[in-house]
């Protein structure tokens, strides 16, 4: 499991089944500021938001490998949009340099475009090794 000192400072984008109830004007994108693994508790500072946020694992995305998007597009390139092929690609060129901007930068490339999440993002708890028997709630 990843303790908390790997997790501080990870860009994380709010599960989007989340973002009606929860996103207003904090916006959706944030940072762990503070995790505890095994209390599955983790605070995010959005970019509008005075205070952190607690959230479980599994309410939280977290940008895929540059690998694994690299062989996503190899394995799918006929069957993707060239626009979403363009984004993905950017995303995992970001992802590979691993500056908090460029995170960011392609956690919004993400958020924006729903076709490609599930190739390019998955949540915090598939991640660390957590298994949520609980929904994206918190």
């Amino acid at each position: 499991m990843i303790d908390e000192q790997n997790l501080k400072g990870t860009v994380v984008m709010m599960h989007p089944e989340m973002w009606e109830a929860h996103a207003d004007k904090e916006g959706v994108i944030g940072e762990i500021v503070k995790a505890d693994p095994v209390r599955d508790d983790f605070y995010v500072k959005y970019d509008g938001g005075a205070e952190p946020r607690l959230h479980s694992a599994d309410a939280l995305m977290v940008l895929r490998e540059p690998d694994e998007i690299y062989e996503y597009l190899q394995n799918h390139s006929a069957d993707i949009s060239p626009y979403d092929f363009k984004d993905l690609k950017r995303i995992a060129l970001l992802t590979d340099r691993s500056t908090v901007k460029q995170m960011r930068t392609a956690m919004e490339l993400v958020e924006k475009n729903e076709n490609i999440r599930e190739a390019s993002a998955t949540t915090l708890d598939k991640i660390i090794g957590l298994r949520q028997s609980k929904g994206v709630d918190r």
